[in-house]
């Protein structure tokens, strides 16, 4: 019985000990499975770490090959900006000083007294289309620099009034040949004498005008201006204006999502597309002018209705030419001056350019006037002729051999002598940069070319305090000075069919004399009419003669 227990006992210790053994099995198991699942799960996280520490590699190996084609683009952009920079001054070189050459002779040749009328209307034509190819070649080059980012205001005084009235006498013609009305509207608060950047606003006008006239049939195209002057003494606001003007046509117009892109570069409506005319550059070249000058260009449009454009600048108000120096700016560009005033010392002028021509005509003007004036070939030539010679003023190109004008200009004003002497410099190129250049090598002021006699005599009484006599010109009876176009155009549409027939075949022919004799038919009847037409012929104004004689007449074969 006793052993019959003890067997019992045994095999349940047995069985107990097989169970834990089995339990502890199952549990070291189980630490086995988990610790393989830990092994695997950090097998596969050092995978993925693996895989991101790879991609991070290519990452950074293609983000240093971008940085490098950035790099290499930057570069190539640069050089390219160089090359381009370099090529438009090269091209403003080459084309500005053949006419600055054209020009100058012009006016040269036109100073003779002796000279005849026909030869002197010959020079009248080659004036105003040369006048014309420069208009053309600056707003070329314009737009290049508008393009390169290097548009920048050039502010001096001008006269308002005489920008509107050339404006409307430039586009009298073109109006009349497309059987349109042109009317320029100035109020009375629009002031005269102003400080501002007027080539850039004649660009924005014309640019506006010529659109309106191209996308109008039938109709009128009209520019108005008016002015609103600042009152805020406290802000320096006092002595501004803010100018305002307005193109409004009765053309084809725009529809209404046009209007969206209409100042886009490139981008043309589809008027403008039909036309096949444009780049689609001049308005959003326009707006980009228009917001320097302290404005923006709004519109208004619909389509078969016309379209109206209205922007305003900023200017600043000047005393009248007249009442500042003094009348030193009473005589302007179309009178001849003849020679010094009396009591004048003997002045002496060194022009110093590489071309002949441009001294050979410089020299003939200054000499023409009284001047005492030579010349040098380079900058070398310059210095040295300014230490024996001691001239008052000198007219220094900036692009010679040997020695530029920059060097010429610097080892003229580092010597004390030097301060006493005025040095101009003079350059056919387009940007400005010169003009702050020349001002760093010690030039006393900047002339660009092509220029004109007035130009250079200008710089004589500004500097020297030179005075000139000029020759005199007898009023014509009742001339109506600065009248308005359109009050020209309307009273000669009041005379007879044909007075205005002969009045046009002369002005066509280019014949003063004709012309002259047709006025004198009407000058009885109206005086005031016959003066103002008499003023256009003397300044052979044919082209202004021609427009208001047209009127309601078909275009002369």
């Amino acid at each position: 019985m006793g052993a019959h227990r003890m067997q019992v006992v045994g095999i349940s210790a047995f069985v107990v000990v097989g169970t834990l053994l089995l339990v502890a099995l199952w549990a070291l198991r189980r630490r086995l499975h988990a610790r393989e699942r830990e092994l695997e799960r950090k097998a596969q996280e050092l995978a993925v770490s693996r895989a991101a520490e790879q991609r991070l590699v290519e990452e950074l190996a293609e983000a240093r090959r971008a940085e490098e084609e950035a790099r290499r683009a930057r570069e190539e952009a640069m050089n390219a900006s160089r090359s381009k920079s370099a090529f438009l001054a090269n091209m403003s070189h080459e084309l500005r000083t053949p006419l600055n050459s054209i020009l100058g002779f012009a006016q040269l040749v036109e100073r003779d007294p002796s000279l005849a009328d026909r030869h002197r209307e010959n020079l009248a034509v080659i004036c105003k289309s040369g006048e014309h190819l420069l208009g053309l070649v600056n707003d070329i080059l314009e737009m290049a620099k508008i393009e390169a980012g290097r548009m920048t205001l050039v502010d001096a005084e001008f006269d308002l009034h005489d920008t509107l009235s050339g404006l409307s006498e430039m586009f009298a013609v073109e109006a009349q040949k497309r059987g349109l009305t042109l009317t320029v509207e100035r109020a009375q608060d629009v002031p005269r004498h102003v400080h501002g950047d007027e080539g850039k606003l004649r660009q924005v006008l014309i640019n506006l005008l010529g659109n309106a006239l191209k996308f109008t049939p039938r109709g009128s195209v009209t520019l108005r201006a008016s002015a609103r002057r600042a009152t805020g003494a406290h802000d320096g606001a006092a002595g501004r204006v803010r100018v305002s003007f307005e193109v409004a046509d009765t053309g084809r117009g725009m529809a209404k999502e046009e209007l969206a892109e209409l100042f886009e570069a490139f981008a043309q409506t589809a008027t403008g597309r039909q036309s096949r005319e444009g780049t689609g550059l001049g308005l959003h070249i326009s707006r980009r002018i228009v917001r320097m000058m302290g404005g923006d260009i709004r519109v208004e449009s619909q389509a078969g209705r016309g379209t109206t454009l209205r922007f305003d600048v900023r200017l600043s108000l000047v005393d009248a030419p007249d009442a500042r120096a003094g009348g030193a700016a009473r005589h302007p560009a179309a009178l001849r001056a003849v020679g010094l005033s009396p009591g004048q010392p003997r002045y002496r002028v060194l022009v110093v350019d590489d071309r002949w021509d441009v001294r050979h005509c410089l020299l003939k003007l200054l000499d023409s006037v009284g001047i005492e004036a030579r010349s040098a070939t380079n900058g070398l030539g310059a210095v040295a002729q300014w230490e024996t010679w001691a001239p008052h003023l000198v007219l220094l190109d900036l692009r010679m051999p040997l020695l530029d004008g920059y060097e010429a200009a610097s080892r003229i004003k580092s010597s004390p002598r030097g301060h006493e002497t005025v040095v101009v410099a003079m350059t056919a190129s387009a940007f400005e940069q010169n003009r702050a250049l020349a001002a760093e090598a010690g030039c006393d002021d900047f002339v660009s070319k092509p220029f004109r006699d007035a130009d250079i005599l200008g710089l004589l009484t500004k500097h020297l305090g030179a005075r000139f006599e000029y020759e005199e010109r007898a009023a014509e009876p009742g001339a109506a000075q600065g009248a308005p176009a359109v009050d020209l155009a309307r009273a000669a549409a009041g005379l007879p069919a044909s007075l205005r027939k002969d009045l046009r075949r002369a002005a066509t022919r280019l014949d003063a004399k004709a012309v002259q004799a047709t006025i004198d038919r009407f000058r009885p009847e109206d005086a005031e009419l016959a003066g103002a037409v008499a003023e256009l012929a003397r300044g052979y104004r044919f082209d202004s003669i021609l427009a208001l004689s047209s009127a309601d007449e078909e275009e002369p074969s």
